[in-house]
C-alpha cells in the first residue's frame, strides 16, 4: 500500500524522509509567517512540532492567521490554533503549544528540547535574542520576515530567509539586523520615555504595524521551509540568505558575511579527538 508520503520519498528518498520525522522543530512566532510554517512541517511528516508564541487571535490577524477557522473566537492562543491544525493533518505527529514568548524560562526550556529553530517574529530585538540563544546552544536557526515598504515609486514588498549555522554565520554577521530597532525593542520604559521627550516619537511609532498579506507570507515561508527541508533531508546545502523581492518577482541568493562575530563565536566548540604523534604509536 502506498503510504502519504511516497511522493516525497522520491525526491528525498526513505532516509530522507525518515530524518524528516526523526527531527524536532520549534516555531516561535505563531503568526502569518510561523502558521504557514506549522502547516507545512505537518505535510512534510517532521516528527515533532514545538510552537512558541504568547500572542492570541484578533481580528486584525485572521486575513493571515492559517488554521483561524470562524469558529475561533477572539482571544484564542494561537498556538492552540496551530496545535488543532497539525492534529487534523497527522494526529501522530507530537505537538508542544507554549502560550509564553521564547524568553520566558518555559519558552526556553522547550526549545532546549529540539533540534532546529524556526524564526517567525516581527521585531529586530527579538531575533536578536533569539539569535544569541541559538548560537549558544549550537542549534541551527532559520529566521524568516516578510515586510512591504511604500515610497514614491510605489509598493515594495517581499522578505527574506537566513539561515544560521557555522557555515553560514548568523544574523548579526549577515547585516540583516536593524540596530535602530533593536536598541528601541530592547529600551526600558524609561529609555522610551526619553526617546520620546527628546525626539518627539509616540509610543505607538515603536511598534511595527505595517501591511501584511498572506500571499506574500506564504512565499517567504515556504522559502524557509525549503531551507529547512534541505538541511535535514541533505539534497543540497541550505543557502546562507534569500532575498525575495515580490515586487519585481524575483529571488536573490545573498553571500554577505562578517568576519570574527560575536555571536557566532558563542558556538560550542567541537569536541576534537587526540592525535597521537608517529613516536608514541605502537609498532
Amino acid at each position: 500500500m502506498t503510504d502519504r508520503f511516497a511522493r516525497q520519498r522520491l525526491l528525498f528518498g526513505d532516509h530522507g524522509q525518515e530524518k524528516l520525522r526523526a527531527t524536532r522543530v520549534a516555531v516561535v512566532g505563531a503568526g502569518g509567517l510561523g502558521a504557514f510554517a506549522v502547516l507545512e512541517l505537518a505535510y512534510l511528516g517532521v516528527g515533532k512540532i514545538v510552537i512558541v508564541d504568547g500572542d492570541r487571535l484578533e481580528v486584525s490577524n485572521r486575513n493571515r492567521e492559517v488554521g483561524a477557522w470562524e469558529s475561533h473566537q477572539e482571544g484564542t492562543p494561537k498556538v492552540e490554533l496551530l496545535r488543532e491544525l497539525v492534529a487534523m493533518i497527522d494526529s501522530s505527529i507530537e505537538v508542544v503549544a507554549v502560550p509564553e514568548s521564547f524568553q520566558s524560562p518555559e519558552g526556553r526550556k522547550a526549545l532546549e528540547q529540539v533540534d532546529v529553530v524556526m524564526g517567525c517574529m516581527d521585531r529586530d530585538g527579538a531575533r536578536l535574542e533569539l539569535n544569541e540563544f541559538c548560537c549558544e546552544l549550537g542549534l541551527p536557526l532559520i529566521d524568516m520576515a516578510s515586510d512591504t515598504f511604500i515610497d514614491r515609486n510605489g509598493v515594495l514588498f517581499g522578505g527574506r530567509v537566513c539561515v544560521v549555522t557555522p557555515e553560514t554565520g548568523c544574523l548579526s554577521c549577515q547585516r540583516v539586523l536593524d540596530q535602530r530597532e533593536i536598541r528601541l525593542d530592547l529600551a526600558s520604559d524609561e529609555q522610551r520615555a526619553d526617546v520620546k521627550a527628546i525626539y518627539g516619537v509616540s509610543q505607538d511609532a515603536l511598534t511595527r504595524s505595517g501591511p501584511s498579506v498572506i500571499s506574500i507570507n506564504g512565499v517567504v515561508s515556504s522559502l524557509g521551509v525549503i531551507e529547512l527541508m534541505a538541511l535535514i533531508t541533505g539534497i543540497r546545502e541550505p543557502f546562507a540568505q534569500l532575498d525575495y523581492h515580490g515586487h519585481e518577482a524575483f529571488i536573490r541568493k545573498v553571500v554577505d558575511r562578517e568576519n570574527n562575530c560575536y555571536y557566532c563565536a558563542l558556538r560550542p566548540k567541537p569536541l576534537t579527538t587526540p592525535t597521537t604523534s608517529s613516536e608514541d604509536k605502537l609498532p
